[in-house]
């Protein structure tokens, strides 16, 4: 799978790049819009794109280049819901710095599984993930999560039946690096998941002195 990334930010887009590589994925960078144009070609499965850039924006690459079949995912630290709305209306996914880099790449195979006609939505019986819209969806109720429920309740509903330790669920929804995470950070995200979940709440399962899993039956 071949993947454009446009980040002007060298010393991020150089991480992003070894980890995609080291992970099967062959990427080429441009760090402006004059290096799309001297890199980019139209047989790329997936693009990569920053907002801001020094010589335009991402959302000028997509009128310039005219991306229509091509799933885009946004990364940017525009976190305003203006900019995430207009970011989502015209890309496959939307994600803010900074970022885990097994976040993206759970992103970027959630997308490639969607353009291969993959099943897009998570679910366990009427609980639904709607992955492209980031919705949850309770008894055909939608469910207001915080992002980091959302995640929390996705990569357990993605490991359903085996226990994460909270140290690993810490190292993928947090970044541990970057920012500072109390002791309870996790404790209060799944009590409150739990409750916004209501009846459900059952599915979010507490493995004594290692961490959490969802529910095996």
């Amino acid at each position: 799978m071949r993947i454009f990334l446009l980040e002007d930010d060298e010393t991020l887009g150089f991480g992003i790049k070894v980890y995609l590589v080291n992970n099967g994925y062959d990427v080429v960078i441009g760090k402006s819009l004059k290096e799309a144009k001297e890199n980019f070609t139209y047989d790329f499965n997936l693009i990569l794109l920053d907002i801001n850039l020094p010589d335009g924006t991402g959302f000028d690459f997509l009128r310039i280049f005219n991306i229509e079949s091509t799933p885009v995912i946004f990364l940017t630290v525009n976190d305003s819901e203006e900019d995430i709305v207009k970011g989502l209306n015209i890309s496959d996914g939307y994600i803010t710095k900074p970022f885990k880099l097994p976040i993206l790449k759970a992103k970027i195979e959630s997308v490639l599984r969607r353009v291969d006609g993959a099943e897009e939505k998570l679910n366990y019986r009427g609980l639904i993930l709607d992955e492209k819209n980031y919705r949850c969806v309770l008894d055909g109720e939608d469910i207001n999560l915080t992002l980091k429920e959302y995640e929390v309740l996705k990569l357990l509903l993605e490991n359903r039946g085996n226990t994460l330790s909270r140290d690993k669920i810490l190292e993928i929804i947090w970044d541990m690096d970057g920012e500072f995470v109390e002791d309870n950070t996790l404790s209060v995200t799944v009590k409150r998941l739990r409750e916004k979940l209501k009846d459900y709440g059952y599915v979010v399962e507490t493995v004594r002195g290692i961490g959490y899993r969802f529910v095996r039956d």
